[in-house]
């Protein structure tokens, strides 16, 4: 499974942050760790009047780790990896009903932090996405851009731009797309937390006529609650929408929603959510597994 390569990254990180000496006031060696289960299910639909439906459902497993190192009391660096895999695939049913989604990466953050008044930086990830849904089909997808917070007491105010593409073409892999974010978190206690963020992308496909340009719409919602005592723990209930179209050639358009849940475990930042987002592994790396899937394929 891809997750195994992520097993091992995490431990990497993990052990960064544990032989790390404390940094300056203001932003420290902090990480989290999360793993969980998802039900996904996706529609899609081509104009062509001889094509059929497409409808996929399907759980899943994913799991990333993050560690903010600080270089200063206001400059970081921040490491990410994520997995994300299909646990049914597409013929396990014995039709085309599940899918080979799924796929891993690393992301890098660089940023300029002030734990009381927001954050500014720059971005970089790269992995693997497998668009495919009845065969496995994996591409090098990369991504970078820009991205900030801005804190107003309980709020974290967050927004994200960058580009996304590949050096390969694929049948329902999207590319050369220009994509911005923007989100919101508020800390209703130091233990329980709910965002959410909503985001655009534009770039080319190619599906199963001529390449097609296709916006996609991309949507989020996040409720955490810390519960661990002893070690901080949290669970998360997570909604993630995307709605794309290619308004090129013939008339295709698809849906995806998936409902997660999980655990996560935080390490150098005690039993405050807020403290741990904006001293610690506060940025998140742009979904280069699902965003660059179109058209079911």
């Amino acid at each position: 499974m891809e997750l195994r390569s992520i097993a091992l990254a995490t431990t990497a990180l993990v052990a960064i942050a544990t032989f790390a000496n404390p940094a300056s006031a203001g932003n420290s060696y902090m990480g989290k760790i999360n793993l969980g289960l998802g039900y996904a299910w996706e529609d899609w639909s081509d104009g062509a009047e001889s094509s059929q439906d497409i409808d996929l459902n399907y759980t899943t497993l994913h799991g990333s780790a993050s560690v903010n190192v600080p270089y200063n009391d206001r400059v970081n660096l921040q490491f990410d990896i994520f997995g994300s895999e299909s646990l049914d695939e597409a013929w396990d049913c014995g039709e085309v009903c599940g899918s080979f989604y799924g796929g891993f990466g690393a992301g890098l953050h660089l940023n300029y932090r002030d734990p009381e008044v927001g954050a500014l930086g720059v971005f970089g990830t790269v992995g693997r996405a497998n668009v495919g849904y009845d065969s496995s089909t994996h591409f090098v997808v990369f991504a970078g851009g820009i991205e900030g917070e801005y804190y107003c007491n309980v709020w974290t105010l967050s927004a994200q731009a960058g580009y996304l593409d590949t050096d390969e073409s694929g049948y329902g892999l999207v590319k050369e797309a220009g994509f911005i974010r923007a989100g919101a978190a508020y800390y209703a206690s130091k233990r329980l937390k709910l965002s959410g963020n909503i985001g655009y992308l534009a770039g080319d496909t190619t599906g199963s006529n001529s390449a097609s340009d296709v916006t996609e719409w991309n949507w989020g919602f996040t409720l955490e609650y810390l519960f661990g005592q002893t070690v901080p723990v949290s669970t998360y209930l997570e909604y993630k929408g995307q709605s794309s179209e290619a308004y090129s050639g013939n008339s295709t358009d698809g849906d995806r929603h998936e409902v997660r849940a999980g655990v996560r475990f935080y390490f150098g930042g005690g039993d405050d959510l807020q403290k741990a987002d904006r001293e610690g592994a506060g940025f998140e790396s742009p979904d280069i597994i699902t965003w660059p899937r179109f058209d079911g394929s």
